[in-house]
């Protein structure tokens, strides 16, 4: 099997994150950012993650990717419930996620933008969506105080919550990648339950948290 990825981003580190959770083989091949040729040879559009199964058949959607391996190779490891008040945190805090991860993303040394031209892709396409770049970098003290106060939130989730070591939730797989989005901007701060959490699913899932390259 072949998963076509970027390392930042979130819906690719869901696909990475069942092949971890199952230690189930596959290639991870790393695409320029501005590659839009093989995805939309694959599954006609340019979106990633895609993953090209051992019978040669291409799934683009990040969710689908995650139940079919799950459901394909060995036991299910995905058998605890969605938690509505996770998924509901999650809808608040991505908006603050995605402003302080994005800029920053495109000014680190993530595989897919080695190439100039294909880093100044993200940078247009971005800034056409979320504003200039420079512009929500000055809002970072606000941004990063907002997130604070939401992570104090979380960490109440998460003490209302039993976990079952081993078995995990869609949940699960929509949460890390958002927290490791968050990972690379500094001055973040995390409470010990999500704090361990966070590190103990990048050691399961196999997907390096970002902590040591954070701006």
């Amino acid at each position: 099997m072949k998963l076509y990825v970027y390392d930042h981003c979130p819906f690719c580190v869901r696909s990475r994150m069942i092949f971890g959770l199952k230690d189930v083989a596959c290639e991870i091949i790393t695409l320029p950012n501005n590659d839009e040729e093989t995805p939309t040879r694959l599954i006609g559009k340019k979106m990633l993650p895609v993953l090209v199964t051992e019978s040669n058949e291409a799934i683009g959607e990040s969710m689908d990717i995650v139940i079919y391996i799950d459901e394909a190779y060995g036991a299910s490891v995905l058998t605890v419930p969605d938690n509505s008040a996770i998924e509901a945190w999650m809808e608040e805090a991505i908006k603050l996620i995605y402003p302080l991860a994005i800029p920053r993303w495109a000014s680190s040394d993530f595989e897919e933008f080695r190439q100039d031209v294909a880093r100044q892709y993200f940078v247009n396409k971005k800034e056409a969506v979320f504003g200039s770049f420079s512009c929500l970098l000055e809002h970072t003290e606000i941004m990063v105080t907002e997130i604070n106060e939401k992570l104090a939130v979380l960490e109440l989730l998460f003490s209302q919550q039993e976990r079952d070591t081993g078995h995990f939730s869609l949940t699960d797989i929509r949460l890390f990648p958002l927290l490791r989005s968050l990972s690379i901007v500094k001055g973040v701060h995390w409470p010990s339950r999500v704090n361990a959490w966070r590190r103990e699913m990048a050691v399961r899932s196999q997907v390096n948290l970002n902590d040591d390259i954070a701006i």
